[in-house]
């Protein structure tokens, strides 16, 4: 595990890439990028979140977690129980639904949905495009994608490194996208003194 005095931790390396992608592209923008000083862990899904926290616990680390919208009750029952027993503090634990004002929300929702889907059909060339206008706006992005292709889920790590290897997309992503991203990274770095 490789982990610093400040962490946050997330579901996935696609929302490692992701994150760090767009705070580099704002602070070129100079806009709010987040802080250097933070460190974003990938724990590998939500289901790990409260275990991860619970290893790291009496370590005198900094931790926050920023994560898909609890679907799984389960998860959701134990993350509950971390911030009861006062192992991480509520104001620590944020989730995408927060910046989307819609619920189930995940990080690819921080994108409009026409930016989304070319990230998704760029990256997953095999299969047929998907139309922007397939997707409803004010839900969750994944869930439709999942439905339209007819699979449970994809792999999220591909969009993430099309736009990593395909940078000049960040030069035509809306205000809105660059606004989304950056009260993230405002929240997120004021969790840390």
């Amino acid at each position: 595990l490789y982990i610093a005095n400040k962490n946050l931790l997330v579901e996935g390396v696609s929302d490692l890439l992701f994150l760090t992608i767009m705070s580099d592209h704002l602070r070129k923008l100079g806009k709010t990028p987040l802080n250097e000083d933070i460190t974003i862990v990938p724990v590998g899904g939500l289901d790990k979140v409260a275990t991860f926290i619970s290893l790291l616990r009496g370590n005198k680390l900094q931790i926050s977690c920023l994560l898909d919208t609890f679907t799984d009750q389960k998860s959701k029952r134990r993350m509950t129980d971390l911030i009861r027993e006062k192992i991480i503090k509520e104001n620590n634990v944020h989730f995408f639904d927060e910046f989307v004002k819609y619920s189930p929300a995940s990080l690819e929702d921080l994108f409009s949905a026409d930016e989304y889907i070319q990230l998704f059909n760029g990256a997953f060339s095999e299969l047929s495009d998907i139309k922007p206008t397939s997707i409803k706006i004010n839900k969750g992005i994944i869930p439709q994608i999942n439905s339209l292709i007819g699979k449970a889920r994809f792999n999220h790590y591909r969009p993430a490194i099309y736009l990593s290897r395909n940078t000049e997309i960040l030069d035509s992503l809306s205000d809105n996208t660059i606004e989304s991203f950056e009260s993230v990274f405002i929240i997120i770095n004021s969790l840390y003194k």
